[in-house]
């Protein structure tokens, strides 16, 4: 007899719901990890810029008055991807939330389909264990119920002689 989970649907819906949570997670802190690498360039970006700027010769005022404006580019990029990034932390937290409830609701019924398993492993064994007894009760019942041939015994002057007692042991 085959095992048969009467929830394996149940089952694999909810593991498909885990994996897709999980993916929708994992894209969510790769957008972070993004935002975080380009804010680190974009930051280091303008500080060399500003600290070249001013170890440098003086520039002519319309090459400063560029410079000021880039940086200032920067600065206002570097707040717009920290709000990004601050965002994307946000909605990564309910995404980990909906995640850590798809996790928790397919091992609960993992654990249902364990317990299951592990009950009809128990009564798989016991069937066994009844047909193996059956099997020998029955023929033990048989070799004590069926008499025995008895056994002939030629004489010395060559006529049979039936000896039923010595088989009744």
């Amino acid at each position: 007899m085959r095992f048969q989970f009467q929830l394996e649907g149940l089952l694999r819906v909810r593991r498909l719901l885990e994996r897709q949570a999980r993916e929708r997670l994992d894209e969510s802190m790769m957008r972070i990890r993004s935002l975080e690498h380009s804010l680190d360039e974009a930051a280091r970006w303008s500080r060399q810029t500003a600290s070249g700027c001013a170890s440098k010769s003086p520039l002519p005022a319309c090459e400063l008055h560029f410079v000021e404006t880039v940086l200032r580019q920067t600065r206002k990029a570097i707040s717009q991807c920290e709000r990004r990034k601050l965002e994307e932390e946000q909605r990564a937290s309910g995404l980990r939330g909906i995640y850590l409830e798809a996790r928790r609701e397919r091992k609960t019924v993992s654990t249902l389909r364990e317990n299951a398993l592990r009950q009809f492993q128990i009564e798989q064994s016991r069937r066994e264990q009844s047909s193996l007894d059956e099997l020998f009760l029955g023929k033990l019942h048989r070799s004590r119920n069926t008499p025995q041939p008895a056994s002939a015994e030629v004489r010395n002057d060559g006529s049979q002689e039936q000896n039923h007692d010595r088989n009744l042991t």
